[in-house]
């Protein structure tokens, strides 16, 4: 015998373990990836209604209507209500949308998901 050579290759316990991983992180993937794709969408709507607006003539009322209006059409569901705030006691007017998403995993594993912006008009 000249010499011993070390088997090459994936051992049964290396391929569970890589789909294993290719499951679990294409699981993440595909449930996290739908509020953050609904946040860039509506960061997206605010930035494009309030470049409508001017300091001088911003209507909150017709602000939130045009908002809600284009997460209804977007299927979109957060209550701007409670998430949407606008102070425009100061100068320049700031609006802070702060909100959480709670998604079941798996089994008794939830993730929370938190998303804040603001935005000057």
């Amino acid at each position: 015998m000249a010499g011993f050579r070390k088997q090459q290759g994936l051992s049964l316990f290396g391929a569970a373990f890589l789909a294993f991983l290719i499951i679990f992180f294409g699981l993440l993937f595909v449930k996290l990836s739908g509020p953050y794709y609904d946040h860039m969408t509506v960061n997206k709507m605010i930035k494009t209604s309030l470049g409508d607006f001017s300091a001088g003539r911003f209507d909150e009322a017709v602000f939130k209507d045009r908002l809600q209006k284009n997460m209804q059409i977007n299927n979109i569901r957060i209550d701007l209500k409670k998430e949407l705030i606008v102070n425009k006691r100061k100068q320049p007017i700031v609006i802070e949308l702060d909100y959480e998403k709670r998604i079941h995993l798996m089994g008794n594993v939830d993730v929370l998901l938190s998303f804040k912006e603001t935005y000057e008009l």
